[in-house]
């Protein structure tokens, strides 16, 4: 009797180790699903910056969603300057910018923390009525999305979205 029982047991232990197992791999498969196509879109804006932005090494990867589509690689060119490539996601219009020229990602984060934010998200660059920006989303104290996009060239705030 006590063996049957010992075997019910290991039985149950077994199908839920199989379980969670199964659960896992299926969460991991959609979540590897859900990156394909930001690696696909990084994979090719930097081959593109590559080719006709004279870009030699990436140091990252934006993805910028307004008005249009953008993508932003930063890297550094064969002349060893700083740059942002910025591609447009339809008709791979581009316009690079020299890093020292702007304020840096780290910069437009530092302008959104004097709203004291509870969480920022990300920060992008791209462009908003043809001139670059740094778009920062955060939580605000109430736990609301807001969005604020600073000019790259001096840091001025463009727009302002809150409580959305």
């Amino acid at each position: 009797m006590r063996r049957a029982k010992g075997y019910r047991s290991g039985t149950k232990k077994l199908f839920a180790i199989a379980g969670t197992v199964i659960l896992l791999f299926g969460v991991f498969i959609f979540w590897w699903q859900a990156q394909a196509p930001r690696e696909t879109a990084e994979k090719n804006a930097v081959s593109f910056a590559r080719k006709h932005a004279d870009l030699k090494t990436e140091t990252d990867f934006y993805l910028f969603n307004r008005e249009k589509t953008y993508f932003t690689v930063a890297g550094t060119n064969s002349k060893k300057q700083k740059i942002y490539v910025i591609i447009a996601k339809k008709g791979g219009a581009t316009k690079i910018l020299q890093q020292k020229k702007g304020i840096t990602e780290k910069d437009a984060i530092t302008l959104v923390k004097k709203e004291k934010p509870k969480k920022i998200l990300k920060a992008s660059l791209g462009l908003w009525s043809n001139k670059p920006v740094w778009e920062v989303t955060y939580l605000n104290k109430s736990g609301n999305l807001c969005y604020i996009l600073y000019a790259y060239k001096n840091g001025d705030m463009v727009k302002s979205i809150q409580n959305i």
